[in-house]
């Protein structure tokens, strides 16, 4: 594994070749705009108690929210693109669905899920594409509430039985939260990436079952 933390320009690299120069752009149009300025009475480390939300991401919150990549350290930094780049895919992509995670009014995260309810002769596919929590807000059991809203959105889409997603291995890795939240893996390999699936009516069927 590559130690180094890869720039926004490496990253941007891995894009196809017809989106790098949109996206570069639309990166550093992100990372220009000022932050937001802190709203009186706002709560600045919310605990473990806090009511968790998504919320769209706005002209005024962007930096805010791409800022949260910053506060990730070694090795957890390395296995996440930094939000301003997956905004900036997500600005390019009509499948693409993403939100920031609030505790009571404190941005702590991002998510973003490929979704894409397929066709006639086309599968659904949902994909959880990207989830990060800021460094001070880990273990206070954010990301695990964010991913059930998450669940419960995609529940609402057409045909969706499974959501999938893929993590890197090694120090750092995600796959243990996975675990955790009911994800297991599935067999496929997404590059270096190991896939992982969430039956999303598992429960359902098995309190069925039980009756």
């Amino acid at each position: 594994m590559d130690k180094r933390n890869p720039s926004l320009a490496e990253l941007v690299q891995q894009l196809p070749p017809e989106a790098q120069p949109q996206v570069r752009e639309f990166v550093e149009y992100l990372l220009s705009r000022p932050a937001q300025q802190e709203t009186p009475g706002r709560t600045p480390d919310p605990g473990p108690q806090a009511n968790v939300t998504l919320r769209e991401i706005t002209a005024e919150t962007v930096r805010e929210i791409c800022k949260l990549s910053d506060t990730l350290t070694p090795p957890r930094r390395f296995m996440v693109a930094p939000n301003a780049v997956s905004i900036a895919q997500a600005y390019f992509e009509p499948k693409a669905w993403m939100r920031a995670i609030y505790a009571d009014d404190t941005p702590v995260g991002f998510l973003m899920l490929y979704d894409d309810a397929g066709g006639q002769e086309q599968e659904p596919e949902y994909f959880l594409w990207r989830l990060m929590i800021a460094g001070p807000h880990q273990g206070k059991g954010y990301g695990q509430r964010a991913l059930a809203l998450l669940v419960d959105y995609v529940k609402t889409r057409p045909n969706a039985q499974v959501l999938e997603t893929s993590c890197g291995q090694g120090p750092g890795s995600p796959e243990p939260f996975y675990h955790k939240v009911g994800f297991r893996r599935n067999g496929k390999m997404l590059g270096k990436e190991v896939g992982l699936s969430l039956e999303l009516w598992a429960a359902e069927r098995a309190s069925t079952a039980s009756r």
